[in-house]
């Protein structure tokens, strides 16, 4: 399941070139801000996964062209990157060694990272959990 922010960050279900909006399955989470209710999410995921997909399920899908995706966490505080060729392309014989770094705001290299995130990169609860 692939959750992103879009609009005035509504929380959906990606589906394929589509969005599904299931605010309202999350709309109990104690929260301040769009990070908080992200957060809140992560914290308690198990409890809303299934509820969350019959909504994906049953929800009216808008076109991702039609919308205006969000940061994933609107304000994150810390980021941990892995530097690592995934093998995709067959050109190793074996995983390569991780490679792990941090970002965070103070570093002069964060803004990129904001960027990017700005850009709409996807929150997918699956490769987190």
């Amino acid at each position: 399941m692939k959750l992103v922010y879009f609009n005035d960050f509504r929380l959906g279900v990606l589906k394929g070139d589509a969005v599904v909006d299931v605010t309202h399955v999350v709309r109990k989470i104690p929260h301040t801000a769009p990070g908080d209710l992200m957060n809140g999410l992560i914290a308690h995921f198990s409890e809303y996964r299934g509820a969350l997909e019959r909504a994906a399920a049953d929800g009216t899908a808008v076109p991702v062209a039609q919308v205006k995706i969000r940061p994933p966490l609107p304000k994150p505080v810390n980021v941990d990157c892995m530097a690592v060729n995934y093998m995709e392309d067959g050109t190793r014989k074996e995983p390569a060694p991780i490679n792990a770094f941090h970002k965070s705001p103070g570093s002069r290299s964060w803004i990129d990272v904001i960027h990017s995130m700005q850009r709409g990169i996807l929150f997918a609860m699956s490769s987190v959990l």
